[in-house]
Formats: structure tokens, sequence, C-alpha cells
């Protein structure tokens, strides 16, 4: 199958959606040919987009299928919805792109049950995620890492840190920084790609909310099931498989 990925960046730009397209990538190249097209090709603006896109047009009669992240003015067939814009309330206008991107859209993926509570998705699939398989590795853990953006949550998890006395790493700028939490004995991480690799390696995690919508994306999870073992990345590419056999 041909295969070609629309989205804003491409690892190793870091941003969740870059490296959760990075690594279903690996999985799906040992079956199926795949390319990309982001921002960097067709630009930014939306109606630069549209005017640059057709240059392109060969690429998209090439794929078998064309499976977007994130990007809701370009073409669509799959969709896979990551994350929230930051912004809670959520403006209507965004509830309202995505739901006609879910219209528009062949079939789509959810990454996290909250998405239906805040955007009322019709979810096809709903992920978190995955981890590498870590090699055990025998470590004095202590301290803590941060692995995340520059912002108000570092502040508060600098301040957590003070409180608990312990020293904190931050990692801000290193898309490879997820490899160092075996290291660790807290991880203090918000993201789900994040906190499935600091369970992966057996680092307890902190992760910080301050409004009813972040409490959900946290709380709205099987992380806490007794039993949840953190899925593998063939496990998600498997996922994709699915919904594009529809």
């Amino acid at each position: 199958m041909k295969i070609l990925f629309l989205m804003r960046y491409k690892w190793p730009h870091i941003g969740g959606v870059e490296k959760h397209v990075h690594m279903i990538t690996r999985e799906l190249a040992k079956k199926h040919e795949i390319k990309y097209l982001t921002e960097k090709e067709v630009g930014t603006d939306k109606w630069e987009i549209w005017r640059n896109i057709w240059k392109y047009k060969r690429l998209f009669d090439w794929a078998d299928v064309v499976h977007i992240h994130d990007v809701f003015f370009w073409i669509w067939t799959f969709v896979t919805f990551h994350g929230w814009e930051g912004v809670y309330p959520v403006p209507w206008k965004n509830i309202v792109v995505r739901k006609i991107s879910e219209w528009m859209a062949d079939g789509n993926i959810c990454v996290g049950e909250f998405i239906r509570k805040y955007y009322y998705t019709k979810a096809d699939f709903i992920i978190y995620g995955a981890a590498e398989k870590q090699i055990t590795r025998r470590f004095s853990k202590k301290d803590a890492i941060f692995v995340g953006k520059d912002g108000k949550d570092l502040e508060f998890y600098k301040k957590l840190a003070h409180k608990m006395k312990v020293k904190l790493d931050v990692f801000t700028s290193d898309p490879n920084a997820s490899k160092y939490f075996y290291k660790y004995k807290y991880a203090f991480v918000n993201g789900y790609l994040a906190i499935l690799e600091a369970m992966s390696q057996n680092t307890q995690v902190y992760a910080y909310y301050d409004n009813p919508l972040k409490y959900d994306y946290l709380n709205m999870t099987p992380f806490n099931n007794l039993g949840y073992k953190v899925p593998t990345w063939d496990r998600i590419a498997d996922i994709y498989e699915k919904l594009w056999q529809k």
C-alpha cells in the first residue's frame, strides 16, 4: 500500500504528533511505502497551501491512502486528531472545524477519550500512543526529570521539585530525552507519549493540570487500570491499518 501522511512538521522536529508519526512509520514501512507532505513544502497560510498543494497532484495520485494529522484545512480522507489547541474552554470555532473534518473524512483516530467529550467526535478508534520496549537496566533512581515545552507547566514542576526536595533535570529541546527516564525516580510530564515512555521505564509519573479539560485528558485514560500494559508501536500501526481497511 502507498501511504501519504500530511502533517505540519516532520521528526526530528520536537512534538508529540511528529514522534507519533515517526514511530508508526517505522512499523508501517515494513509492509508499505510511505511519503510525507508538510508545511515546509506547501506553506503555512491556508490560502497559500491551497495554491501550492496542486503542485503535488502527482503525489496524491500516487497514494492509495492519504492520512492527515491535525491539519484541518488540507484534503480529507483519513485523519488522526491529536490533543487540543491549549485554549479552555474550547472555542466553538475549534469544535466546528473538528466536526467538519470528521464529517469529510472516511474515518478517524482520536488520541484520547477526552476528544469525544469536548469535541463531540464520533471516533472510529481511540488510542493513547505507545512506547518502545526497554531493556531492563539496573540504575539507582533518584531525582526528577521534566520532558516537554518551556512554559507554565515547567514553572509549576520547578516549584514541585523544590517542595519535594529533589533535583530537577529539564529537557525542552532534546528529541531523545525520553530515553533517560530510567535514570530518574520521578517523571514530571503531561503528554501521553512521555507518560507512557516513563511508565515503560518504571519511572513514577507526576502530571499537572490547571483546568477541567486537562484533568479529563489525564484521567480519562486506562493508565491507572490494574494490569495495564503500555502498548508497543506495532499495535498502534495495526490500528491504522484497520482504519484504512474500513
